[in-house]
């Protein structure tokens, strides 16, 4: 049922899912689910940025439990994520998705909304949508996806076009499985001075088009930033182990609760995993568990990093200095003022990671934002171009 995402072969670059790699047309029986919080702008000004971020984790956690694994289209957009669901799975992701809906108010008091739209009804529409897949490391594929059809999708469950594509927490049958979400890490400082979050969306419907808009970004981003290892957001000597609020922030997000035995108790045997992971990096002792060995974890966060993505917007977190940045924006507004594109950018002095592991399985990712708001903030900036445009 879902072995047309199996059978897409991965690329091995990022830049080549633009360049070379084939796009496969996602079948008309599948499903777009959307999810988002409502008001993430008024959050992250509040200084809850990883509530939000955390939220969007927790749905991406709880979907890979109803699969058993994490190869699936999925991308990470900051305060949400968009899938791609098969219809056999269907049912059991819908519960999954009402029951994160109860959890994400209960322990954070947010607001999450999600709609699954049938892919056929998009196509009906006009639009069109494609995906492809990129081999980030050995423990996580990454989905690309092209065309036309998300935003429409959005726009739908924005609006309530069909109370159906909606869904609501009564809908839980199962409880969502939050096994395997983990967020142990402080913020990463920025080795260079600036975290950018930054958002670019080609202005052309036609694909072949919107793949060199983002090839000529990429490329600028190459000759001013440096090659991958040297913008890349994460850094082996800035990555630290949370002390206390991050460790809190994981036994709500697994609990659902703020107090209590059942809190108190996944609490400290988060402290637990935490200490004894802390001496195998401190004395590099190659402790086991699972595929990993625990004095290498931040090389694993590094390798497996959430950090440039592709879903009808090349979303990027980069490192770098200002005058890196002041030049990126020089050349990203002369392009928007050929009417080529259009982009939003946050800055921060600081990333965020938040990690997804599927346990009894090698596969993971660290879905990585900048802090304060991130992509939240570099959405919002877009739309307001968006709004002029």
């Amino acid at each position: 049922m879902d072995d047309f995402y199996k059978n897409i072969k991965p690329s091995s670059q990022f830049q080549s899912i633009f360049e070379e790699a084939t796009i496969a047309k996602v079948p008309d029986d599948w499903f777009v689910l959307i999810t988002d919080i409502v008001g993430s702008t008024k959050a992250i000004e509040e200084g809850r940025y990883k509530d939000v971020n955390t939220a969007g984790g927790l749905t991406a956690i709880a979907v890979a439990n109803v699969y058993g694994h994490m190869d699936f289209p999925f991308v990470f957009g900051g305060d949400g994520v968009t899938f791609l669901l098969p219809i056999n799975l269907l049912f059991p992701i819908r519960s999954a998705i009402a029951d994160t809906i109860l959890q994400v108010k209960s322990a954070f008091g947010l607001t999450m909304r999600a709609g699954i739209v049938p892919v056929q009804e998009l196509y009906r529409a006009g639009t069109e949508l494609f995906l492809t897949k990129f081999k980030a490391s050995d423990h996580y594929v990454q989905c690309s996806l092209f065309g036309t059809a998300l935003p429409l999708a959005e726009q739908w469950i924005k609006e309530g076009k069909d109370e159906s594509y909606l869904v609501r927490e009564n809908e839980k049958i199962l409880p969502a499985d939050f096994t395997g979400f983990t967020c142990r890490w402080k913020d990463v400082p920025s080795e260079r001075g600036e975290i950018v979050s930054l958002i670019v969306k080609p202005n052309h419907s036609d694909l072949e088009v919107c793949k060199k808009i983002v090839i000529r970004v990429l490329n600028f981003i190459k000759s001013e930033y440096g090659e991958e290892k040297e913008y890349h957001p994460l850094s082996l000597g800035q990555i630290k182990l949370g002390t206390g609020g991050e460790l809190r922030k994981e036994a709500i997000a697994r609990t659902g609760k703020h107090s209590g035995f059942k809190f108190t108790l996944t609490l400290f045997k988060i402290w637990i995993e935490r200490t004894v992971m802390a001496i195998a990096i401190k004395w590099k002792l190659p402790f086991k568990s699972g595929h990993y060995s625990l004095d290498r974890l931040k090389e694993y966060q590094v390798m497996s990093a959430d950090f440039r993505k592709y879903d009808g917007t090349l979303k990027m977190v980069i490192d770098g200095t200002k005058k890196h940045r002041l030049a990126l924006e020089t050349f990203l507004s002369q392009l928007e003022a050929e009417g080529l594109l259009q982009y939003g950018l946050f800055v921060s002095n600081r990333s965020l990671m938040t990690c997804v592991l599927k346990v009894a399985s090698s596969d993971e990712v660290h879905f990585v934002d900048g802090a304060d708001g991130g992509f939240a903030m570099a959405a919002k900036s877009l739309k307001e171009k968006l709004k002029g445009h």
